[in-house]
């Protein structure tokens, strides 16, 4: 039997969690943290547990590392996901393992270079303005508002779709195959929004498979264009077909993981108002050099400091599944091959070993000063690691700090019982009716 280790080579089984009530499955959607943290301190941070099927949690920055980073080719990330995203998303790149990602990871890292980010920004930019001007004084849902927003980001830049009857088309069927990537129940008969996602995923191909001819022979700057022009060292290229996969869970993960963290910023700095006034003197100090929106973002140390921060309490995606292809052991526990693993970088991120007071809200933690995130290398994971790390990760903080910059310069806010406010958090951190915010005008 082949077998990789780490740690003490004798052996004992993972321990397996009481069998779970409906109520304790309740509890894991809405406060993974506490649901984690009780069977943390019974049966350790290695151990099963059955909420649907077997799953074995490897839980901490050690458990991070192992899982995500040391061992690319022991852990499949394709078998892991396939059933919450393998059909919807078929051909992403969390689809795919070994050499076939490798592959195509190469050929998508031009559209996320410096140079293709700029013009993403320069894109962006007057649609944030436009939808920050029509946002009213009391908002029944900002969760609503900043999703609309990063989607029209996203079909701008990405696409380069400017007609709004077409903008309205790609937001009606983007917004459906992205509801159906975080619904419950993947079922087409019983399951309306998933069924509704699968017809959208077909109407977008339909728009889409005109769109990569036009791009093939007449280039653009924006997503697509240069997706159709990408070429490796070796002179392959992708297909029609795997640019439009690409290109369908590139959207789903840009604009569920950045309309998480937009939500998850207001409420943050709602519960800690005296950071408004911080990032809104360092947006005016900013705005009176009148620098481009390229160069906006490296002087922005403040808003990156809270966007680091609201990331570590709001990890966006609590949640990493792998599949091991190979039995292992792991400090002294035996792994047999093909068990669905998860790690949890979320709660390596309330780890009172490497994190001051990690409860409270303290962007200064990621000052240079202190660095609380280099204690170990693995404990502030919230775009994963190794291999699979988000490809977007640069992008999705630029983004971040232009929004943000542009909402405090323009609004301070208050959320009405801020902290009554709850947040389901599995599959991905969303507030879990509304989030409800009243902006005053500066």
């Amino acid at each position: 039997m082949s077998m990789s280790s780490a740690g003490s080579v004798s052996t004992k089984p993972v321990p397996l969690s009481e069998t779970l009530t409906w109520r304790d499955l309740y509890e894991f959607y809405t406060d993974v943290q506490s649901s984690i943290a009780w069977r943390v301190k019974r049966y350790g941070r290695i151990y099963s547990w059955k909420p649907i099927r077997r799953v074995v949690m490897m839980l901490g920055a050690d458990a991070n590392q192992f899982v995500l980073v040391q061992n690319p080719k022991l852990f499949s990330a394709q078998q892991a996901w396939y059933e919450s995203i393998g059909i919807l998303f078929k051909g992403g790149l969390l689809n795919r393992d070994g050499s076939d990602h490798r592959q195509h990871r190469r050929l998508l890292m031009p559209v996320f270079r410096q140079q293709a980010i700029n013009f993403y920004l320069e894109q962006a930019e007057p649609i944030i303005a436009q939808h920050l001007k029509a946002w009213p004084k009391d908002c029944p849902d900002i969760y609503l508002l900043v999703k609309e927003l990063t989607l029209h980001i996203a079909i701008r830049s990405f696409f380069g779709i400017e007609d709004p009857k077409e903008i309205k088309l790609y937001n009606r069927y983007l917004s459906e195959i992205v509801a159906g990537s975080i619904a419950f129940i993947k079922a087409p008969v019983i399951g309306k929004t998933y069924q509704r996602a699968l017809r959208a995923r077909r109407e977008l191909i339909k728009l889409l498979r005109p769109l990569v001819l036009k791009r093939r022979s007449e280039p653009t700057g924006d997503m697509v264009g240069q997706l159709c022009q990408s070429i490796d060292e070796s002179g392959n290229i992708l297909s029609d077909e795997e640019i439009i996969d690409q290109m369908l869970f590139i959207i789903m993960a840009a604009h569920d993981t950045t309309a998480s963290t937009l939500a998850s910023l207001f409420y943050e700095l709602a519960l800690n108002p005296e950071w408004q006034e911080i990032l809104h003197e360092e947006s005016q100090a900013v705005t009176a050099k009148k620098l481009s929106v390229s160069e906006l973002p490296d002087s922005l140390e403040s808003h990156h400091l809270v966007i680091k921060e609201t990331l570590r309490k709001n990890t966006p995606l609590k949640l990493i599944p792998r599949v091991n292809l190979e039995a292992f052991t792991f400090e002294g526990y035996l792994l047999e091959a093909g068990q669905l693993i998860s790690t949890c970088p979320a709660y390596s991120h309330f780890m009172e070993e490497y994190w001051t007071k990690p409860l409270q809200f303290d962007p200064l933690r990621f000052h240079a000063d202190r660095a609380e995130h280099k204690t170990h290398p693995y404990a502030f994971m919230p775009f994963g690691g190794g291999v699979h790390t988000c490809i977007g990760q640069f992008f999705a903080e630029k983004i971040l700090s232009v929004i943000l910059h542009h909402i405090v310069s323009r609004y301070r806010w208050t959320v009405p019982n801020v902290e009554t406010q709850k947040f389901q958090q599995v599959p991905i951190q969303v507030p879990k009716k509304r989030l409800p915010v009243e902006l005053i005008r500066r």
